[in-house]
Order: C-alpha cells, then structure tokens, then sequence
C-alpha cells in the first residue's frame, strides 16, 4: 500500500498503474496471453515477488507526487523485465510488484525466466537509482523472492489484469522469502533452485522461520548465471547415468560427415526430434567421440526459450563461443577479452577492421570513431557483421576443422536467421561442419534454416530425425541407470509405459520416483516401495507437457481435456460420438476404426 495514502485511493492508484503497464506490454505477449482462455485451472507457477526496500521512509522524506513518480518509473523497468521473459503482472501492491511464470501461458523453463527476470530487474533499478543519488540524493533498491509452487488461475481479463487464487501457500511463501533478502539481492526458495541449479550459482542461506509456514524453509542467494552452465537434464546429480542407448547409426552418420569435413569439404547436418529425445545427448557424444590432439574446433551457439524477440541472441552466443569470450565479465572486461582474441586469430590490420562491428554486434562500449563508422543502414550494418564472422571462422578453419553447432533453432530470432543464410555458402568450401539441431516447428523463423539447407544443398545435407526409443532400448536405458538387471517388473514397466520412449521422460521418470523415495537405494541395489504407482507425474515433465498444450487451438484442447477423462486408450470413435455430444450426430463411418493413445 502506498506510504500516506487512504486504502482506497492507494487500490486505485495500483490499478491505474497496472492499467497502464499492461499497454505497455509486447503486442506478440499481448496476443499470447489473450489467446490463452484458462480459468479455474491448476497450473505450476513461479512466483516473483519485488519491492523497494524502506520505501516508509523514503516517501516520508518526499513530496507525494515526487514519490509517486519515481515508483511509476521504477514499476517501468521492473516491467519491462517481466514482459522480456514472457511473465504476467498479477498484482501492484503499493511500492511491491506480484509476477508469474507460468500462467496462462506456460513455458518449460519458468523458474529459469523468473530468476532471469528478477536479476534484470535489480540490475535495471540499480542503475535508476544512481540516477537518483545524484539528483536527489536518496537511496533506493528493490529486492526480490521467487517460490514455485500449484495456483489455480482464474479471472481472466481482457486488459491482461489477471487474478489469482494459490492452492497452498506458493505465493505467500514468495512474499515471506522476499522479506529475507538483503537490498539489491535475488532470493529463491528450494523448490525452484531444484529446476534452475545448472543455470545460476547460488549461496545457501539456510533454513529460515517465516510467519504462517509450521516448516523453515530453504533459501538460497542469486549469486548470478553460472560462467559453464551444467547440462539442464540428466541423472547425474543423483549419481546415474547410462552409455549411450538407440542412438549409434545416427552418431556413426554425424562421424562420418566430419570426415569428410576432415579432407577439406563443407558439410552441414539437420538434426530434428522432439523434446527429450536426446539431440543434445547425441551431440555430447559427438563432441566425445572427435575429442583428441587432432579434434576439431567446437563452436556452439545456443537459442534461449524467450529469445525470439531478442535480435541477433543465437549469432551472439555464438561468436562469443568462437571467440571464448568470458560469459558473465563486465562489458569492459569483455571488449579487452575481444580485442585480445581476435589480436591472437588475425593479423593486426584485419583485427582492427573486424573488431568494431563485432563489438557493435555484442553491444560492447564503441569509440566516437568507431560509432561514426557504423553509422549505416541496418542492412548494411548487418552485412559487416557476416563479413567480419567470416574472416574470423575462414582463419580458424584455416588452422584446423571447425563443428559449428546451431543448438534449439525453432527458438531463433529473425535477425539470427539472415545473419546465417548469409553465411552458408560462405562456409562450403571451408572444413566446417555445420549442425542446426532443433524441433519439427515449421512455422517458426529457424525452420527457414532447414527450409533453405533442404533445397539447397544437395548431397551436402544430412537430414537426421530422432525417433523414440524401442521398448527393447527403454528397457536398456532404465536397466543402465538403475543399475540392477533384476528391478521388479511392475516398476520397470511402470516407467516404460509414461515414459513411451523419450529419453528425458525415462530419466525424468526415475528421477521423480527416488526423489519420493519410492525407490530407494539399498547398498549396491534400488528397490521399489508400495507406493509406486500411485506417483503423479514429474512438474519437470508437466511444465514441458503444458507449454505444448498452450500452443494448441482452443478446439484442440478441449478435444485433450475431453480425451483425458475417457482414459489413456480408446478408439478416436469415442472420442468424436463425446465431442460431438447427443445433439449432433456422427456419421456412420467418419473415419477407419483406430485406437489413440495419451
């Protein structure tokens, strides 16, 4: 509640507000969030929660319209950082901002945008208030608490004002966890550090008391991105992990191709599959199996869930990986690491007519010369940077092959795209191997890749589609992990059958049933406890499995919801006589008799 205000005009003041920053919201999320008509539905949130630290005694120093102003202007850049990542605004609470990830539009990686979005807030409000120091002389910081947990969402409005009602107490936890933390600090409970640990680093704070909660609960400080983030999947923190299962013709096809790349030829590889269906493993192991004195250069670029409106993010990843740029330097530290590396690859005259348009590229501080001299055209501009990329990867090609991998393409941006379209047929002659790997999402700005290697390039293009394991190699895979060949048959078909041949969703699988320790660990053997199979599935797997049914039309998810009560198997006849409902007929033989499967 705002600081010398009564109840009611400080409630119309934060929906004035609100109001005001949801007009303020991207036209694409704007779309999102109006398309997506969920009420009543229990869905895994992350919650934020921001607030100005000792904004009592702040406003209590300042004219109430000045006071008012500078929250106004703080909630815009808070904003602006939910907004970034997707996330939704669900309440203003004087000088306290409540946001979700999660709801009504669902992505896999929620607590990772969550914590992303509350570091970008703290760093945006730290350089406002430096601004403030010097014209006014005050101190002002927020910080921030963040908690997963169920919500049920409900009422819907059409101005993007969204209310929520929490079963539990995620949202409250989000509040209490926010009050612990120092000024200008993020704070995490463990619930979400569980989904994001590979990402960031963190400070244990330990377990703390707050008010309402009969249990402490774990907290733990934001230090930052982590400088090598660890792989997002896997068994490995819980010490399993399995060779390589389902997928030898495909990494012998991918060694194959570097050869040929070896005797100085070009090559590129479409990589697609589903998600969890083990392309970044199979790239692990490629990277495994060319590692040696005599192994290639390893360049990798990444697309990031929310980074389709982000211009240039994938080629950026990228040269900053060819150029083995510091990942969380300062942007000082990281123009002297360019000016260094590209001293180290390139003779002095190229070096300095490369640097200025990949420091323009990488947003990195410019010299008044360097800034007249980019000065151009977007088109132009974009053309100097393809051409400074090339002369960098023609002079490491030159020394010795390159792997240059296009990782989670059916999330790049348009910019990105150009830039690489571009670049192909610059990259033929060279001994690079190109790899975009990414989903089967045609109507996305990455998918031109694909698009334009397919009619392009010949016998030059190996075209690889991951498909779900067999049930014989699902068998190997639990086998491998668990590490006993005589797991009761009841589990290891449990797992089979929710997991129907996705690497990650075996993996996720087990990893749900030791966390609820229906499998335990008895010396060198796991066994089973009764309660099994009454275990719902992963919120790992939920988050994953929602984002996807948030892509689908309104009909098509009733047709789910519907599908979903009839049972897992039926014939898709049942389905079409319920959708179709006693008032309209189904014609006699609509369709061949056929049994669907969820």
């Amino acid at each position: 509640m705002t600081c010398g205000q009564p109840l009611d005009a400080a409630s119309e003041l934060d929906g004035a507000r609100q109001t005001r920053l949801a007009s303020n919201a991207p036209a694409p999320l704007v779309e999102k969030m109006r398309s997506a008509k969920l009420t009543g539905e229990r869905k895994p949130v992350t919650a934020l929660f921001a607030d100005v630290v000792g904004s009592t005694t702040l406003a209590e120093q300042m004219d109430p319209e000045d006071w008012t102003q500078i929250i106004n202007e703080a909630f815009d850049l808070m904003s602006q950082a939910v907004f970034r990542y997707e996330g939704t605004i669900a309440q203003l609470q004087g000088d306290a901002m409540l946001a979700f990830f999660g709801a009504p539009v669902a992505h896999e990686d929620d607590p990772e945008r969550a914590v992303r979005a509350a570091l970008d807030m703290v760093a945006a409000t730290a350089q406002f208030a430096r601004e403030l120091k010097r014209s006014q002389g005050i101190d002002f910081q927020i910080r921030a608490g963040i908690n997963s947990g169920p919500v049920i969402v409900g009422n819907v409005g059409s101005d993007l004002r969204y209310e929520y009602t929490a079963l539990g107490d995620a949202m409250n936890v989000a509040a209490r966890v926010q009050s612990s933390a120092e000024p200008g600090t993020v704070v995490v409970t463990a619930s979400t550090q569980r989904f994001i640990g590979s990402v960031f680093e963190f400070e244990d704070l330990g377990a703390r008391e707050f008010k309402g909660k009969s249990e402490p609960v774990q907290v733990l400080r934001v230090i930052g991105l982590r400088e090598a983030p660890g792989p997002r999947r896997g068994l490995a923190s819980v010490g399993l992990s399995s060779p390589l299962v389902g997928r030898q013709e495909e990494l012998q096809r991918l060694i194959s191709l570097y050869e040929v790349v070896r005797a100085g030829r070009g090559r590129l590889a479409v990589i697609i599959g589903e998600p969890g269906i083990g392309k970044s493993r199979l790239l692990a192991e490629l990277r495994t199996e060319l590692d040696g004195s005599e192994g290639p250069r390893w360049v990798e670029g990444r697309c990031v869930s929310y980074g389709r409106t982000v211009p240039y993010h994938l080629v950026l990843d990228g040269v900053r990986s060819l150029l083995s740029l510091p990942l969380a330097a300062s942007d000082a530290e990281t123009r002297a690491a360019l000016h260094e590396q590209l001293g180290n690859v390139l003779p002095a005259e190229e070096a300095a007519d490369v640097e200025p348009p990949l420091a323009s590229l990488l947003a990195l501080p410019l010299t008044p010369a360097e800034q007249d001299l980019l000065q151009v055209e977007p088109d132009r501009l974009q053309g100097r940077y393809v051409a400074a990329i090339n002369r960098v990867l023609r002079t490491l090609a030159a020394q010795s092959p390159l792997v240059l991998v296009c990782e989670d393409i059916h999330w790049s941006d348009p910019a990105s795209v150009e830039v690489l379209l571009k670049l192909l047929p610059l990259l033929t002659p060279l001994p690079v191997l190109v790899l975009f790997v990414g989903r089967a999402e045609t109507d996305t700005p990455g998918w031109r890749l694909v698009s334009h290697a397919q009619t392009t390039y010949g016998d030059a293009l190996t075209d690889i589609r991951l498909r779900p394991l067999t049930e014989a190699d699902s068998r190997t895979l639990v086998g491998n992990l668990l590490e006993i060949e005589s797991l009761p048959e009841a589990v290891r078909t449990s797992i089979l059958v929710r997991a129907e041949g996705n690497p990650f969703f075996v993996e996720e699988v087990i990893r749900m049933f030791i966390e609820r320790g229906v499998i335990v660990r008895s010396g060198e053997r796991w066994m089973a406890t009764d309660q099994i199979a009454a275990v719902e599935i992963p919120e790992t797997l939920h988050s994953l499995l929602l984002a996807r049914i948030d892509q689908l039309s309104d009909e098509a998810k009733r047709s789910l919801r519907v599908a979903s009560v009839i049972g897992r198997q039926f014939p898709v006849r049942v389905l079409e006589r319920v959708l179709a409902g006693p008032d309209n007929a189904v014609p006699d033989n609509p369709m061949p008799a056929r049994e669907k499967t969820l």
